[in-house]
Order: C-alpha cells, then sequence, then structure tokens
C-alpha cells in the first residue's frame, strides 16, 4: 500500500530540501518522491542531505506540471495554509493518514507539497479532493518543508501499522476502486467549461471553481462520470442541430 503513495513537491527552491524531505520519507517507508520543475536539479547537496535515503533523491520522477505529476491519481490530496473557501474540505495529518492509507489499497494517491514561500496556488488547490491543514501554533506556526513531509508521512506509517476503524473509512464516502483519476476529471472540467459556456450559463470566473469545488465533494466514479460526460455530449449534439437547422433555414 505504501508503494502506491507518492509525495509531489512542487517547484521546490533549494536542491536540500529534496534530500531532507527524502530522508523524511524514507523513515516513515515512503520511497515514491515526485518533482514538479524544481528551481535545482538534484545535485550533491540533495544526497548529502538524504542522509542514507538517496535512493529516493536518485529514483524521483520529475515532471514538467502539476497535472502531469498526479494524472493517474485516484485521489490527491493537497497541503494549504489557506482555510477560505476550503472549510468542507480541510482535514489535519491524523486523519490525512487514514484517507491516505485506505485508499492506497486500490489507487494511486498524491500527497501535494507546494513552493517552500507560497505554497500551491488558487488553481493547483482546486485540483485536489483534500486540503490537509497542520494545526500548529498559531503564534509560530513556521514549518520548513521537510517537517511538513515528516509529519503527514509519521500520521501515514501509524494508520499503515494499525488498522484503521471501519467508522472512519465510512465518513470518507470513498469508493477508491472505482473513483475517476484526476486526469479524467480534468478532462471532464473542460468539457463542462465548454459546454456551459455555449449555453450561456457561464459567464464569470467565479462558477468553474464553484463546480470544481462541487464535484470534487462528490467523489465521482469511473461509471458516473460517464454518465455525466454523455448528458454533456448530448447536449452539444443538441446545440449542433439547433445551429445546422438555423443556418438552413
Amino acid at each position: 500500500m505504501l508503494e502506491n503513495i507518492r509525495i509531489v513537491l512542487v517547484e521546490t527552491s533549494h536542491s536540500g530540501n529534496i534530500g531532507s524531505a527524502a530522508r523524511a520519507m524514507k523513515t516513515m517507508g515512503l520511497t515514491k518522491l515526485y518533482l514538479v520543475a524544481p528551481k535545482q536539479g538534484i545535485d550533491e547537496q540533495a544526497i548529502a542531505l538524504s542522509a542514507g535515503a538517496e535512493d529516493v533523491v536518485k529514483n524521483a520522477i520529475i515532471v514538467p506540471s502539476f497535472d502531469a505529476a498526479v494524472s493517474d491519481c485516484s485521489l490527491v490530496i493537497g497541503t494549504s495554509a489557506r482555510l477560505r473557501h476550503l472549510q468542507n474540505s480541510l482535514i489535519e495529518p491524523r486523519e490525512c493518514g487514514q484517507i491516505a492509507m485506505q485508499a492506497a489499497k486500490c489507487g494511486q494517491i498524491a500527497l501535494v507539497f507546494g513552493r517552500e514561500r507560497v505554497g500551491l496556488t488558487n488553481d493547483e488547490l482546486l485540483k485536489c479532493r483534500y486540503h490537509l491543514t497542520i494545526p500548529a501554533n498559531p503564534d509560530y506556526s513556521s514549518l520548513n518543508l521537510a517537517m511538513a513531509v515528516q509529519l503527514v508521512c509519521y500520521e501515514i506509517r501509524m494508520a499503515f501499522l494499525q488498522e484503521t476503524p471501519v467508522s472512519v473509512i465510512e465518513n470518507t464516502n470513498i469508493n477508491t476502486q472505482n473513483l475517476a483519476t484526476a486526469q479524467e476529471l480534468e478532462y471532464f472540467f473542460e468539457h463542462t467549461e465548454r459546454v456551459y459556456q455555449s449555453i450561456g450559463f457561464i459567464q464569470n470566473q467565479g462558477v468553474m471553481p464553484k463546480l470544481r469545488r462541487l464535484y470534487q465533494r462528490a467523489d465521482i466514479e469511473k461509471n458516473e462520470l460517464n454518465i455525466l460526460r454523455g448528458m454533456l455530449s448530448a447536449v452539444e449534439k443538441r446545440l449542433i442541430s439547433a445551429s445546422t437547422f438555423t443556418d438552413n433555414s
């Protein structure tokens, strides 16, 4: 199950943070590291600070974008210190460990950590099913990247070592085996936006983010997504037929 969980670091500024994060991962049994467009590549400092976890660093998969890092994942959890508009999807590290471990039984899971200074963008946060926040001391909540990775990996380790209560699993409402992947959801969102714009429903930029949050909370399964896309395609066909009839008239 641990092999189905990946840690994703987005645009890390310093190579040493990559090594330190790899060390934090390996101590808790996690080895899948994805790097999204790192500012500094893997170098001697990254290897030195990995302190024996150089295999995790050297096997890290480097991708150009957030989407590329999570496209095949059925569950994406993003870290965020921003609480506004995220209340319905906020979880803390312990709950994150339990959810991730259960979901990892049937699919690929991504835990995404943002840029050291500014975190994840709003667009990236919208692509995450859950948003992880660490309840640190509000008077001094400074955590470096490796510390944050260590905390989250520890909770995953604890969930791995213990049976997760059935009540926790039921509360997640996730059938991970059949969930749509992040890439499939992105295709759906693009399709939705295109159709809704063509019928005049979307007229401002605030609609799609709200629709994204709505559909993300629904934990859409693959067969459900096929139905939704079929509905959109039917609307498109009807629009084309109506347009052709008007042109011929």
